[in-house]
């Protein structure tokens, strides 16, 4: 079995090592801009999150390591992770 190499953009946090690439994604419908998602990500370190009107937005999409930290955080479950490559042409698979 022949072995392949990807290269994957690699973030690190918490002595662990994640791979970027999913970003949150928030049902407005669903967001109560509680804004608990905000302060764990913000504490953690990312800083991804903001409300903005009411509602949790995503503000600095790059600084995210997909750790789905705030999904966790989300009392209603607005937020899921979604890929921030287009379907049409996705990464390899790792």
């Amino acid at each position: 079995m022949a072995m392949q190499k990807f290269e994957a953009q690699v973030a690190e946090a918490f002595g662990r090592k994640f791979v970027k690439g999913n970003i949150p994604e928030i049902n407005p419908v669903r967001c109560l801009g509680c804004g608990h998602c905000v302060a764990l990500c913000r504490k953690l370190g990312p800083n991804v999150l903001e409300i903005k009107d009411g509602i949790a937005r995503v503000a600095r999409p790059n600084n995210c390591i997909s750790d789905g930290a705030c999904m966790l955080a989300c009392p209603t479950k607005a937020i899921f992770l979604m890929s921030q490559h287009d379907p049409a042409s996705p990464p390899p698979a790792v």
